[in-house]
């Protein structure tokens, strides 16, 4: 009855997995090649060459970057196959498994790849996998390879004898020395490029033409534009290339790299319209040699945010979270082995056994190699030949670093896998190079080039069982091609016979081989045996872990994913805008003024991969974002070293129970002058009610004042001792006038605004609208309703307007407030349908000056009733009944030190040590910082420069009162926290203003303003540890000493508390060789 009982479980397990899995069997392809010997002149000699249409010689095929996932029998190389015997054949079958990208196959015996026989091997995404490009019009393959005129087997015959291989007699295109390719004018073409020859590494580029660099050996990249691209033996590469150019003829231009003889090959672009051939010099090769590459190579990334061969992003393997389970260091060397020249591998140059190594393996044969023959370290002493097998463990996550100790170019690759290209430099690999590590976002291929005398080290994941090589491409040293020259044929012998393909009927016997047949198969014979006569009660322990592994494996599909992930690569580059009618440099993100907006949702994952392609050091700061836990990540010089020029830095953090309207921009030196700011708006949980109705629609207003003068030019004025002058204008998303937002009457529509200026509050209204207060930076407040709203400095609200006026343009109304004089600009809101423009007059903004902003401020209520990001309603923290256990009152004063205009904030005017604050606690790197050199309150005295850092107990509810002793309004902006405004008042503060605190429902916000001579007092529960920036808003303020940090600390060591230290943090100041 139990087996009954068990067996209908097992059966009804199986049947709903069977429905939830079951799937058309994928596509088959099927080809016949015939292999012959032909005679072609290549280079103007005649030739013998392998065609592949039965040559009297061993041959096999491998195909450089399929995986053969769980099937390494078909790999094709003398480690896996017996070579298939003349005038015979044999049936590669295998699985383009999850893969798409630019491969190649070749012959893998002897010399023969010197004689042909490659070609190109290209797999498309399929239909419902977007690629990150626009589809192209045509896609070309281009074959690049050096070629010799002295045959295969003289070059053999030549190497057997102890020499090396000569240099080559040219580099050819698909083949031939001139070739063409046609496109039409104002459409782009994929070029998929591949090095398919043997020793030499080559460059490519295209006459009058830039590539945008898309994928590189199945793996989306950083669209990055190239002139030309290094392309090494065994890589390949895809690029788009737009005909944008006159129509005539284009040189197409591969030549040798790093050779003092520099042999080139062309082929033609040809517009089908042109009427011109070629003309011109060729386009020049790039003048820098190997630092150039390297430098070049480094800027190949993994695009995270793409889709590759599945539907998740590419981003979404964190690899550089992965604990290393293995490091090996492969140093190659040229040696002397019996008079004759050898390449070794850790001291060990490899020699093909007669029997493959993976039939020796899966037959138990003796004798054919020894495990663990090559060491995973470079060893001393005299070089030796053997068959080097090493082996790892399945699913073990390795680092390998090639050494390279020679003078010459190397080129590696690894059969079964990619990987991700971490580091290349200079010199003898140490542990400290760990730290120049990329492992946010490092390229993934199956090929990595090795500098001269350098390191390059490579992480992979070993989830593929088999037995697998570690291939030097160069063919001069090949590791797979022929014995007598370099070759570690490093086979990986992952130990789990599970899940392989065996097919014993198409495997190809030699040697020992044949003579395990029998005993193989007596050993399959007893394990049948053995089952028939296992237990009652064994059978049903097996059946048990049976089951267990089936529901086991069930549960994975049921189990709740983890919060989701958004993936963005922003590119940050100068450009050439004109918002006041004044053309002038700003900063542009992916080509856009303002930069893409981020919208996303409660407790989403963030991975923001800026690539500063400046020529000054840049980063971003997250306005709002909480950080929780992970201040690492807040973008400020007190937390962040800046991303140095031409390089790059991923963000990675939580929108951890937030709501709301927030931006980004950034915070070094006067940039944000320049622009570089966006919007981030973050939406609640399905789950979690608004408290009102679904609008139909939303807009984005980054509205804020703005400088024709640029960064450069303030920034120079405020190291010159002066002020910042008044701004020349506003924008509203960048642009002066008319930015229109349309919508339909009869519905209604948030508006998410935001102060984006630097030193100016504005007043907002509608003409002819109301607008109903609904969020004030990420908190639900009491909806009121206003004519116009005033917003500071760093400040954002969202508010819901009906369009219930007549169907016509409104003017969207922006402009300064307590500035001489007022600055205006107007956006459009159009109803659907509309025939009328926007007429005068402009709706007014309130005469009245700081006491009527003071008094609007007071009726901005929390709303206690409502959910924010969180189901409990916004009232059920009481903070009016919590006790205050430190009162900090700063006092903030503009000042004369050594001359200059500088702006203190209880008598310390804030300086950018070198080194992050945050560094610096993490480390305890002395000298940086001193711990509550600031004090709880003002000083007497003439203000000091100093590194302001207030220490705060983690958990302690504290009370900041902001005394503003200038007579303009200031706005005040914490990190990590959200705080709730408890009062403002004009003249001094004393305790007695307490009495005048909003105990019951104050809003809680992020950035809150101090009227001209008054203060503004807020209380906030200091519960996100971490070192957390307390600035002005008003950038020339903050630029010139207006900021202090606070250290928020308790003993415990806990990821609960505090997250560590990134592994892609950068290093700088004393921590730069941390």
């Amino acid at each position: 009855m139990g087996k009954a009982v068990m067996l209908h479980l097992v059966f009804g397990v199986l049947a709903v997995l069977g429905v939830s899995m079951v799937n058309a069997e994928d596509p088959y392809l099927y080809y016949t090649w015939t292999v012959t010997y032909g005679t072609r002149y290549v280079l103007g000699v005649p030739q013998q060459n392998h065609d592949i249409v039965i040559m009297k010689a061993y041959f096999n095929h491998n195909r450089n970057g399929i995986k053969q996932r769980k099937n390494s029998w078909q790999d094709g190389v003398l480690g896996t196959n017996c070579p298939i015997p003349p005038n015979s054949n044999y049936t590669y079958k295998f699985q383009a498994k999850d893969q798409i990208g630019s491969y190649t196959y070749f012959p893998s015996t002897l010399m023969h790849r010197a004689a042909g026989g490659f070609g190109a091997l290209n797999i498309y995404n399929r239909s419902v996998i977007p690629i990150p490009y626009p589809n192209p019009d045509g896609d070309f393959s281009l074959l690049l390879g050096d070629w010799y005129k002295t045959n295969h087997k003289a070059l053999q015959q030549s190497l057997d004898s102890g020499k090396s291989l000569p240099f080559p007699n040219g580099v050819l295109i698909n083949g031939q020395t001139q070739t063409t390719f046609s496109g039409d004018q104002g459409k782009t073409y994929m070029f998929r490029i591949s090095n398919v020859g043997l020793a030499t590494s080559l460059n490519f580029r295209i006459q009058g033409h830039t590539m945008k660099l898309v994928e590189v050996e199945g793996s989306h990249v950083i669209q990055n534009l190239y002139d030309s691209l290094d392309v090494h033996v065994g890589q390949s590469v895809a690029v788009l290339v737009t005909l944008n150019q006159p129509p005539k003829d284009y040189y197409i231009v591969a030549s040798t790299r790093f050779t003092k003889t520099v042999l080139t090959a062309t082929a033609v672009l040809h517009y089908t319209n042109s009427h011109t051939p070629v003309s011109g010099p060729l386009p020049a090769a790039p003048r820098g040699q190997f630092h150039w590459s390297m430098q070049q190579a480094r800027t190949y990334r993994w695009n995270l945010t793409s889709n590759a061969a599945r539907p998740n992003p590419q981003g979404s393997y964190h690899y550089g979270t992965i604990r290393t389970t293995k490091t090996i260091i492969l140093a190659n060397s040229a040696s002397l082995i019996n008079g004759k020249l050898r390449y070794a591998v850790n001291g060990f140059s490899y020699v093909n056994p007669d029997t493959p190594v993976k039939l020796a393996d899966y037959f138990n044969i003796p004798g054919v190699f020894s495990m663990n023959s090559i060491q995973d370290l470079p060893s001393g002493g005299a070089a030796t030949v053997a068959t080097s097998v090493m082996p790892t463990s399945l699913h073990d996550f390795i680092e390998v670093v090639f050494q390279n100790n020679e003078n010459t170019m190397q080129a590696w690759h690894l059969d079964g896998y990619d990987f991700w290209v971490v580091g290349f430099g200079s010199g003898q690999w140490t542990p400290k190079e760990r730290k120049t590590y990329n492992l946010v976002d490092a390229l993934t291929r199956h090929t990595t080039q090795v500098y001269p005398n350098s390191w390059t080290t490579i992480l992979v994941s070993l989830d593929n069982q088999a037995l697998l090589t570690i291939t030097n491409m160069n063919i001069t040293s090949p590791l797979m091609s022929y014995s007598a020259a370099k070759l570690l044929d490093v086979t990986l012998s992952l130990n789990n016979h599970l899940y392989q393909y065996v097919s014993s009927h198409e495997s190809l016997t030699a040697e020992k081989v044949d003579d395990r047949k029998e005993s193989g198969l007596k050993w399959a014979q007893q394990r049948l045996n053995w089952e028939e006569n296992t237990s009652d009660k064994m059978r049903q322990a097996i059946f048990l872990q049976f089951l267990l592994g089936i529901l086991a494996c069930f549960s994975v599909f049921c189990a709740n994913a983890e919060d989701p992930y958004r993936y963005y690569t922003w590119a940050v580059t100068y450009g050439t805008r004109a918002p006041l009618g004044v053309f002038q440099r700003v900063f542009l993100i992916n080509n856009q003024f303002p930069g893409p907006p981020i919208e996303a949702v409660t407790n989403d994952n963030i991975i923001v991969n800026v690539i500063n392609q400046l020529d000054e050091p840049f980063l971003i700061t997250w306005h709002g974002i909480k950080q929780r836990r992970t201040s690492w990540q807040d973008g400020v010089l007190g937390t962040n070293c800046p991303i140095p020029p031409h390089s790059n830095w991923t963000y990675k953090f939580q929108l951890k129970d937030q709501i709301g309207t927030y931006m980004y921009y950034p915070s070094t030196l006067m940039h944000r002058a320049a622009g570089g700011f966006g919007a981030i708006n973050v939406n609640q949980r399905s789950v979690i009610p608004i408290p009102y109705p679904a609008p139909a629609g939303e807009f984005t207003l980054l509205v804020g004042d703005w400088y024709n003068a640029g960064d450069k030019a303030l920034q120079k004025k405020l190291d010159s001792g002066l002020g910042l002058p008044p701004p020349d204008g506003l924008l509203i998303n960048g642009v002066h006038k008319s930015y229109t937002f349309t919508g339909q009457k009869g519905k209604i529509y948030k508006f998410r605004i935001t102060n984006v200026g630097i030193s100016t509050s504005i007043n907002f209204r509608i003409q002819g609208h109301p607008m109903t207060l609904v969020e004030v930076e990420g908190s639900h407040s009491l909806q009121e309703v206003y004519d116009s709203i005033d917003i500071h400095a760093g400040q954002s609200v969202a508010v819901l307007v009906t369009l219930n006026a007549s169907i016509k343009d409104y003017y969207i109304v922006a402009s300064t407030r307590f500035t001489k004089p007022i600055l205006n600009t107007t956006g459009i809101l159009r109803y659907e349908g509309s025939q009328t423009r926007a007429s005068l007059p402009l709706p007014i903004g309130p005469t009245y000056q700081f006491h009527w902003s003071m008094k609007q401020a007071r009726t901005i209520r929390l709303n206690l009733t409502a959910n924010a990001a969180r189901p409990n309603p916004q009232g059920s923290f009481h903070y009016g009944s919590i006790q205050i256990v430190r009162t900090l009152v700063l006092s903030n004063a503009k000042v004369k030190i050594n001359g200059k205009l500088r702006f203190a904030v209880n008598g310390i005017s804030y300086v950018d040590p070198t080194t992050p604050l945050k560094l610096a606690d993490w480390f305890n790197i002395p000298g940086v910082f001193k711990l509550n050199s600031t004090k709880d309150f003002p000083t007497s005295g003439p203000a000091v420069l100093g590194v302001s850092v207030l220490g705060i107990t983690l958990h302690d509810f504290v009370e900041i009162v902001f005394q503003n002793t200038e007579a303009t309004i200031q706005s005040w902006h914490l990190d990590g926290s959200s705080f709730y405004v408890a009062g403002y008042g004009s003249g001094k503060w004393t305790i007695n203003s307490r009495k005048r605190y909003n105990l019951a429902d104050a809003i809680t916000r992020h950035t809150v303003q101090v009227y001209p001579n008054s203060w503004t007092a807020f209380l906030v529960s200091i519960d996100n540890k971490g070192m957390w920036n307390l600035r002005s808003q008003l950038w020339s303020d903050r630029y010139l000493g207006k900021q202090l940090y606070l250290r928020v600390w308790n003993d415990e060591k806990s990821l609960y508390t505090e997250a560590d230290i990134p592994p892609n943090a950068l290093r700088c100041g004393k921590a730069v060789h941390l």
